[in-house]
């Protein structure tokens, strides 16, 4: 009783601090600027690199989507040059610690998987409206506990037992199905309201099928790599809830994809 009291308080507040935090664009900025650096020090100790490798590349990526999002004119404006020089050497780092044999190849591969799977998806995040990053949001807290409630009834059907054996097919199929009920449900109650996308039902339909697909993939990429370092939770960061990789590991592996559908029905 007293874990799930912990559980349920700490969730309470992630919620919170997410919904605050999108709904304001500083706050956006550094609120996702602040996850992308937890979740990347989680990660370097579960493929066990040093995270000075990575923190100061993953900025540079990070201000640097920041520059084309707030319209800098780089041309013309001499601190946007200093940034993008600045950005861009920080980036050359582990080419020359390779060069000069400080780190092995095996090393400078790790930090590319780094800055592909965690500081691109949170670079993209400033590219795309707060009400659809809301939307993921809903779907993927939706999948999750409609998932749970039906594998938990109804699971007989490992999805992937060596990776993460709770997970079940029909724990995908009832996320899936509940998300889709979700995405119907938000569709209508945000008509003619500030929460409203703008789409038809079809697209939230798209999207949310995209979200479920590609966040169950998310979450059971950041299983394996958990396996592989055997550890059960990324971080301590959040009591009952582990780190803040495993919050965001679903959103972080389909936002890119969401930005892609974003850029293909634009």
């Amino acid at each position: 009783m007293k874990e799930l009291v912990k559980r349920s308080f700490f969730g309470l507040v992630y919620v919170l601090i997410v919904l605050v935090g999108l709904q304001v664009s500083y706050l956006r900025f550094w609120l996702f600027f602040i996850f992308m650096l937890l979740a990347l020090v989680e990660f370097a100790k579960l493929i066990k690199v040093r995270k000075s490798l990575l923190i100061l590349p993953a900025i540079a990526i990070y201000f640097m989507s920041g520059s084309f999002k707030y319209h800098f004119d780089i041309d013309k404006h001499l601190t946007q040059n200093i940034l993008w020089a600045f950005s861009i050497l920080l980036l050359m780092i582990p080419f020359v610690q390779f060069i000069l044999g400080k780190i092995t190849s095996e090393m400078l591969s790790r930090f590319f998987l780094s800055m592909f799977y965690i500081a691109f998806p949170f670079a993209l995040l400033l590219h795309i409206d707060w009400h659809l990053i809301l939307f993921v949001f809903v779907i993927i807290w939706s999948s999750d506990s409609f998932a749970y409630l039906a594998g938990s009834s109804f699971g007989k059907h490992k999805l992937a037992p060596q990776i993460s054996p709770k997970k079940s097919i029909e724990g995908l199929i009832g996320g899936l199905t509940g998300s889709v009920l979700v995405a119907i449900l938000y569709y209508f109650m945000s008509k003619n309201t500030s929460f409203d996308l703008h789409f038809s039902l079809y697209i939230y339909l798209m999207y949310a099928l995209v979200i479920v697909i590609f966040g169950t993939l998310g979450d059971l990429l950041e299983s394996k790599f958990k396996r592989q370092a055997g550890v059960k939770d990324s971080g301590k960061i959040m009591p009952g809830h582990g780190g803040i990789l495993d919050r965001l590991d679903s959103f972080i592996f389909a936002i890119p994809f969401v930005f892609i559908l974003l850029l293909i029905l634009k």
